[in-house]
């Protein structure tokens, strides 16, 4: 652990940090490495919570003497008391009965409402309280937001002087990028799998979704049985479907388009479009940066920074401007192809350069991206893509008749597979 807080760089103050011994998965930890695991029967975290105690200082910028406010991370959904709003009190104290209204990131007025229910948390259990003071994490009821509801600010409307209440400062939620036309299934294949079929019970459960999923938007779509849904990226979508296939939902979907808005800039005749652009931070062995780098400018990709590391390993880092719609299929398949899994793509820029190199070391394979903005339409992307292998008919796969269609593209289904 010293060896990794050194190759980062940690400061003095980061590298002198408390060492315990613990299982999570049996409950214990200790102070010094014991002979036998467990310990003892009565071994319990204590000395953990004993440690987090003395060392990690109070939080005494929270005062409970001023006026209420909390900002709202997440949105919680009950069959009771409806909807919860998840945060951390600030300043002041909330009891049950008290009038707070809600404050977007500018400090315009977007909802209010009376307190019903405050739930605390004890483990993983919710728990009922009357009141909630700076410093605690409550789920709160009651109160009607018209816009949002996540990076809102609670606040009680008196005692707050001649200027009112101000919102708390938050970092914005990064807007849907990607959308995808959900619809019901009318395929010969339709009902050989799921059990809820009609449009009406998926539109149920996709807007029952966009309550709590608060990086997801639902528009109707362009049929009055279909809905457009918009997302963070390919994977944030991919995860909902795989959700609802999971819990019996058989849907049809359309192919994924970059979420394009209108360049208020533009003063022409012929509306201008912005669309959504993506910073890719990729590590990848230097013989393959070049097919990378190729393959990422043929879909419209700028090139910001190309630093190379240690020679005697042959890592770069590539930060490349990327927009969304030239990223959908590349990341999922052909990276992989072209940097022979040797290569690893990174959702943030750090600072430190070692960083990469440790996570490449330990050979992790997750492939996420930044948004950065919106910028001016980029033009047409050409990908090369020649066709598609389409099936004539329904029924089971064989390896027989797959085996020479290997060669004239790339297969999704193995043999002995019912379609």
């Amino acid at each position: 652990m010293f060896d990794l807080f050194a190759t980062l760089g940690a400061s003095d103050e980061q590298a002198d940090y408390p060492l315990l011994y613990a299982s999570a998965k049996q409950g214990w930890a200790q102070l010094e490495l014991p002979a036998v695991s467990p310990p003892s029967p009565s071994s319990s975290i204590t000395p953990l919570l004993d440690v987090i105690m003395s060392h990690v200082p109070a939080p005494t910028h929270l005062s409970r003497s001023k006026p209420f406010s909390m900002l709202t991370v997440q949105i919680e959904a009950d069959p009771y008391v409806g909807t919860l709003y998840l945060g951390r009190v600030q300043s002041g104290v909330l009891r049950i009965g008290d009038t707070l209204h809600a404050l977007n990131a500018e400090g315009q007025k977007v909802g209010e409402g009376k307190i019903k229910k405050i739930f605390g948390r004890w483990g993983l259990k919710r728990v009922e309280k009357d009141t909630a003071g700076a410093g605690e994490i409550v789920s709160i009821a009651g109160i009607k937001i018209s816009v949002g509801g996540v990076n809102c600010t609670l606040v009680h409307p008196d005692g707050w002087g001649p200027n009112g209440p101000k919102a708390l400062p938050t970092t914005p939620i990064d807007p849907p990028t990607i959308s995808v036309s959900v619809s019901a299934n009318d395929s010969p294949l339709a009902g050989k799998e799921g059990t809820k079929l009609t449009s009406q019970v998926i539109k149920e459960r996709i807007h029952k979704e966009a309550e709590t999923n608060v990086a997801l938007t639902v528009l109707p779509g362009l049929s009055s049985e279909s809905l457009e849904i918009r997302g963070r990226g390919v994977l944030h979508l991919g995860v909902l479907l795989e959700t609802l296939r999971r819990e019996g939902f058989e849907l049809s979907v359309g192919p994924p388009k970059a979420v394009l808005i209108r360049d208020p800039n533009h003063s022409g005749n012929r509306p201008a479009f912005l669309e959504p652009v993506e910073e890719c931070t990729i590590l990848v062995k230097e013989e393959y940066a070049g097919g990378v780098v190729q393959k990422l400018t043929m879909r419209r990709g700028e090139l910001r920074s190309y630093e190379t590391g240690d020679p005697e390993e042959g890592w770069v880092r590539i930060v490349l401007d990327v927009p969304a719609r030239g990223l959908i299929g590349y990341m999922a398949g052909e990276f992989k192809n072209d940097v022979h899994g040797q290569g690893y793509v990174m959702s943030t820029i750090l600072v430190n350069f070692l960083w990469y190199y440790y996570l490449a070391l330990i050979s992790f394979r997750t492939i996420n991206h930044i948004f950065k903005g919106y910028e001016p339409y980029k033009g047409a992307i050409d990908t090369g893509r020649n066709g598609a292998l389409i099936s004539m008919m329904t029924g089971e796969s064989s390896a027989y008749a797959m085996a020479p269609l290997q060669a004239r593209g790339t297969l999704f289904i193995h043999p002995q597979i019912q379609g």
